[in-house]
């Protein structure tokens, strides 16, 4: 029985929270049949999205204007959980706490949500490696340039949902009284905002000269964070690093890259992303079997577009167009994302 509907004093009603996460996005409908690359998942870990463990909401309330007066953030596991607001209109942005690389910021004097990974100091990538013949012979060469982008870690999973001008009403028959609360039930779908790219390349007359990778690759030009609350990307690019592992069976390389995706833009609104002028590198090491190694450089720009939310990209290198040098040497990877030895005049490339 429902208690007494008179009583006009302030009463909280609990939000009973259902924020179901997306997990089969678009770009995974289909991605298993153009992988082909052998890929471990107890050795390498999960191809696709991971469901979050815990989740953030931001609340604000909204005045007789539509406007934001106060802000405040609960935490809870899982995700679905209860918590209590006042009547009135409420604006609500979920997103997953659940990671060790994200970070999150409030815009200065904005209701924005951003979140982002920090960059690579200069120490780490300076042991880390991918410089070019020039520079690792000649450690003061002008070749040194600065760098054109930062490195920044590569996120992770990362899953949100805005819900604009929810009422939680006076009208208590709109609510369930179940013990001694009353409880409203609200559904809602989080998306990913951290976007995957699996990578794999195609060795063409290899005979067995390339052996695998010791630098992993870099993909540049990625956005370096995203506002949680409409989805836009920044317009500041950042390169993202990885590992490379090799198929010995198939003459593979492959690679997976969790990024913010393309700069400037809306993934899920076409018209934002053909707006963005952004250009991607796919930046290789390859290790060959006489202990030498090279970087080649390969524009996945087109590639990298046409999936703005991620999927599989697929390449074809011939191996005669990038051969080993003389054996012996070559070791060490230090890698200055633009300093890193380019690799393409004649390369074949099949996408």
């Amino acid at each position: 029985m429902l208690p007494p509907l008179h009583l006009r004093e302030s009463v909280k009603a609990a939000i009973e929270m259902d924020a179901k996460v997306n997990v089969t996005t678009m770009w995974q409908i289909n991605w298993s049949a153009q992988w082909t690359f052998r890929w471990d998942v107890s050795v390498l870990g999960p191809l696709g999205y991971s469901e979050p463990t815990g989740m953030r909401v931001h609340v604000y309330a909204l005045d007789s204007k539509r406007q934001h007066k106060y802000h405040e953030e609960l935490n809870f596991y899982g995700t679905s959980s209860n918590f209590p607001l006042f009547f009135g209109t409420y604006d609500l942005l979920f997103h997953n706490n659940d990671s060790g690389a994200l970070q999150f910021r409030q815009e200065e004097g904005a209701d924005d949500i951003v979140a982002f990974t920090r960059v690579i100091s200069k120490g780490l990538k300076d042991a880390a490696p991918i410089q070019s013949v020039e520079q690792k012979t000649n450690p003061r060469s002008e070749a040194r340039a600065p760098e054109a982008e930062p490195v920044i870690l590569m996120p992770d999973d990362l899953f949100s949902l805005f819900d604009q001008n929810q009422e939680i009403s006076e009208d208590l028959t709109k609510y369930e009284f179940i013990d001694g609360k009353y409880v409203i039930r609200i559904e809602g779908e989080l998306f990913p905002s951290t976007y995957i790219y699996l990578v794999q390349i195609k060795l063409v007359n290899n005979g067995d000269r390339v052996v695998g990778s010791a630098g992993g690759a870099a993909l540049t030009g990625t956005s370096s964070s995203v506002n949680l609350r409409n989805r836009q990307t920044s317009p500041e690019t950042a390169s993202v690093m990885t590992d490379v592992y090799f198929d010995s069976v198939n003459d593979m390389l492959g690679a997976r890259f969790m990024t913010f995706g393309i700069p400037g833009c809306n993934p899920y609104d076409a018209a934002s992303v053909a707006a963005s002028e952004s250009t991607h590198f796919l930046v290789l090491n390859v290790s060959y079997g006489n202990g030498t190694y090279k970087n080649i450089r390969v524009d996945v720009t087109d590639q990298l577009r046409a999936l703005p939310l991620g999927g599989v990209i697929t390449l074809e290198l011939d191996v005669n167009d990038f051969p080993p040098e003389g054996g012996g040497g070559g070791g060490g990877f230090e890698p200055l994302i633009d300093e890193w030895e380019q690799e393409t005049g004649g390369t074949t490339i099949k996408r």
